[in-house]
């Protein structure tokens, strides 16, 4: 037992153990907010102390892949093949700071050291929320329960928190090592203290401010979920159960003093050649009951054996104000459904400036950002949700709303209604599961917010990777030279000695 003890001791294999742990609760349907400080931190000290570089590593990148498994089982929904599939691919957005860590550690300044780590973390999260897999692993969605901390993305985004956070395990190691070589006290931990403190407050002093007085209701729509699928899928209803059905909805909606009524995405599956009867018989109804309409469909085009994904705003004076096609489609799950990046559009109404995002599209920062540019008031998100990803889901979008300055109703069959104010504050919360013929009214502000991020978060999204250029490029070049100087003059002095000799 004392060989197997110094062996783990040597090895710093706790810490390999406990990095493990802690990842796994973090970020995914575990989460708990002090994990995602604790595990970046043991796998750096397991790295850095061990003298070989590629077997840690190696071992770290397969504790990552494991450990995301276990997190996002049960998320794609489909099968458990898919889902190690997508553990993995989450996991590769971890390792990727650990592989650029290791190439740079050590051969720049100590305290540049330090910024190393975050400003991978951060440059990777940038990255890949480009391509078609959502980035679900970013660290700052970990406080999507700490309403105080999140209000400083209304500033700098969502990557400037994951940046903090994982900034956390670089001081923490380097003033470690720092305690063992000198026995002093890192600057950098008061350095550290004072940005949370700073965090906090600004927090707190946001969320006191008053809001803009005046609201209005918005009416979610949970229904038809159990026509729309017949032992798993989607049946194509007569337009005449569609019409019945909105027309009931509406007048409930008019009744209970809402301004708009709004559908979960691919409410109705129709086939093209109705989409214009559909639409026509729905603008009167708008005028009818003077409410504005969010109408979700679900297009099949059965010539091209294909499918578009639309939402299809309405005023109530019947006049069709936008047609939205979803962005971002889900890979593999949406294989058959067009994808056409169309020209984003925000709307004036009556009741402020409202534009449009379908589900998935919420999943992808840059894209919300573009949005938020145009400074809008309401974001209507209809989404189609189901159990392992509802609630994660469902949080994930108040950091878009704090970062844009917007108020936001996300709708959702079988999932999670949620409306939250441009404080990313809850305003409705409902839990929607094999519902029929039920909606939600949420109390929404009419103004929404101009904040820094909407104006100039794309600048602050290049601030990483210039960073990360001018601060480690020119050291490494700078070692590099005067490493070649060291072995040139080695060479001379010993090519003087032979000569001599």
């Amino acid at each position: 037992m004392g060989k197997l003890y110094d062996w783990f001791k040597e090895n710093n294999i706790l810490f390999l153990i406990l990095g493990f742990i802690f990842s796994i609760f973090s970020i995914g349907r575990f989460n708990i907010i002090i994990s995602i400080y604790i595990w970046p931190f043991c796998f750096l000290y397991f790295l850095h102390e061990n003298e070989s570089k590629v077997c840690p590593l190696i071992t770290v990148s397969l504790c990552l892949v494991l450990s995301n498994i276990i997190r996002w089982i049960g998320f794609s929904n489909t099968n458990i093949g898919q889902d190690i599939l997508l553990g993995t691919y989450f996991s590769v957005i971890n390792i990727i700071p650990f592989i650029i860590d290791g190439i740079f550690y050590n051969k720049i300044e100590k305290w540049q050291n330090i910024f190393l780590f975050p400003l991978s973390v951060v440059i990777c999260e940038f990255l890949f929320s480009f391509i078609p897999f959502a980035n679900f692993n970013i660290y700052a969605y970990a406080h999507r329960e700490n309403i105080q901390y999140l209000q400083i993305v209304s500033l700098f985004g969502c990557y400037f928190l994951s940046f903090v956070i994982a900034l956390f395990s670089s001081i923490l190691e380097y003033s470690i090592n720092l305690y063992k070589e000198d026995k002093t006290i890192s600057k950098f931990i008061y350095l550290y203290i004072s940005i949370i403190l700073i965090i906090y407050f600004f927090g707190l002093t946001r969320l006191l401010i008053p809001e803009e007085k005046g609201t209005y209701n918005i009416a979610a729509s949970i229904g038809l979920s159990q026509y729309l699928y017949t032992n798993g899928e989607e049946s194509v209803l007569p337009i005449e159960t569609y019409i019945e059905y909105i027309n009931n909805t509406m007048k409930r909606t008019k009744d209970s003093g809402a301004d708009i009524m709004t559908y979960a995405e691919e409410a109705f599956a129709i086939y093209d050649v109705n989409k214009t009867k559909i639409i026509e018989e729905v603008k009167q109804l708008a005028v009818d009951y003077d409410i504005f309409v969010l109408l979700a469909l679900d297009i099949a085009f059965p010539d091209k054996m294909m499918n578009t994904n639309e939402a299809i705003l309405i005023s109530n004076k019947g006049k069709v104000l936008y047609n939205y096609q979803k962005q971002h489609l889900i890979p593999i799950m949406e294989k058959d459904y067009f994808e056409e990046m169309d020209k984003v559009q925000v709307i004036e109404t009556d009741l402020g400036k409202i534009t449009v995002a379908i589900c998935y599209d919420i999943n992808f920062p840059y894209y919300i950002n573009s949005l938020s540019r145009e400074h809008f008031d309401i974001l209507l998100v209809p989404s189609w949700d189901w159990v392992d990803i509802a609630e994660f889901h469902s949080n994930e979008v108040k950091y878009r709303a704090i970062e844009g300055g917007f108020n936001l109703v996300k709708n959702t069959a079988n999932g999670i209604v949620i409306s939250n104010d441009y404080k990313g504050r809850t305003l409705s919360y409902y839990i929607g599961k094999d519902c029929e013929d039920y909606f939600v009214i949420s109390t929404v502000n009419r103004k929404g917010v101009k904040t820094l991020y909407s104006y100039i978060g794309f600048l602050f999204n290049y601030i990483y990777i210039i960073a990360f250029i001018c601060l480690f490029i020119p050291s490494i070049i700078k070692k590099k030279i005067e490493s070649d100087e060291r072995k040139e003059s080695s060479y001379e002095m010993k090519f003087n000695l032979d000569n001599e000799d």
